[in-house]
C-alpha cells in the first residue's frame, strides 16, 4: 500500500509541468526479522503504520522543485537509522546533554532538511511515541499527530518544504515558507493548508 503510494507520488509530480523532480529512490523491503528485532528493541514507543510502512520499503528519498526556491524534500530513514540510539550521538543528541534532557529521547521519522525533522517522542515510553517537530539542537515541539497520521499528511503535503510547521498552529508572521505551501496546494487540490491544523494548542516543550 505504502510503496504504490509513493510511487503514485512520485509520478504524479513528474506529470507537473513547473515540477522538477530532482531525486526520487525508494528502498527495497525491509527483511522481516530486521524489523522485528527493532520492534523489540523499540517496545511500547513503536508506533502503529510503522511495521506496515517498513514491510513494504526500507527508505524514502525524495526532492522536487518548482520553478523558483520552492519544493519539497522527504527522507525517511531505514529503520535502523531510526531507533539506534548510538548512531544518534552528535546528530541529534549530543554527550554533553544531561541524561533527562528530550533529545536523549526521540528518534527521526523524516529528516526532510538537515536542520529540521519529524521525530517521534519520548523513546524510551510506556506507550506509544507522537510525532513532534524537532528544529535541531534548539527546539522540540509536539504535532499533536500519531505516526499514522503524519503519515497521512505527509502523503497530502508531498513532503512541501516545512510542511509539518502547518501543524504547530498559525504562524506569528507570513514568510517564505508559507508562500511555497501556499503555490504547492495551488498544484495540488487536497492539499489545504487550513486542513492540517492541530486540534491542540502549540507547546513548545521545556528543553
Amino acid at each position: 500500500m505504502y510503496r504504490h503510494r509513493f510511487e503514485r507520488m512520485i509520478a504524479e509530480l513528474r506529470a507537473q509541468p513547473r515540477v522538477t523532480v530532482r531525486r526520487a529512490d525508494l528502498g527495497p523491503a525491509t527483511p522481516a526479522a530486521e524489523l522485528a528485532a527493532w520492534q523489540a528493541k523499540a517496545g511500547p514507543a513503536w508506533p502503529d503504520g510503522m511495521t506496515e510502512l517498513y514491510s513494504e520499503l526500507s527508505s524514502v528519498d525524495i526532492e522536487w522543485q518548482l520553478q523558483g526556491d520552492c519544493g519539497g524534500e522527504i527522507h525517511l530513514p531505514p529503520i535502523g537509522e531510526v531507533w539506534d540510539y548510538d548512531r544518534l550521538e552528535d546528530q541529534l543528541w549530543f554527550d554533553f546533554l544531561p541524561a533527562g534532557h528530550p533529545f536523549h529521547s526521540i528518534r527521526p521519522i523524516d529528516r526532510f532538511v538537515p536542520e529540521a525533522c519529524a521525530v517521534l517522542y519520548p523513546v524510551p515510553s510506556d506507550r506509544e511515541a507522537q510525532v513532534h517537530f524537532h528544529y535541531c539542537g534548539e527546539s522540540l515541539v509536539p504535532t499533536g499527530l500519531g505516526y499514522r497520521q503524519w503519515l497521512e499528511l505527509l502523503f497530502r503535503s508531498r513532503g512541501a518544504f516545512y510542511w509539518l510547521t502547518l501543524t504547530l498552529g498559525p504562524p506569528g508572521a507570513r514568510t517564505w515558507v508559507e508562500e511555497c505551501i501556499d503555490e504547492v496546494a495551488s498544484l495540488f487540490p487536497d492539499f489545504a493548508p487550513s486542513s492540517m491544523q492541530p486540534t491542540v494548542p502549540f507547546e513548545e516543550l521545556e528543553i
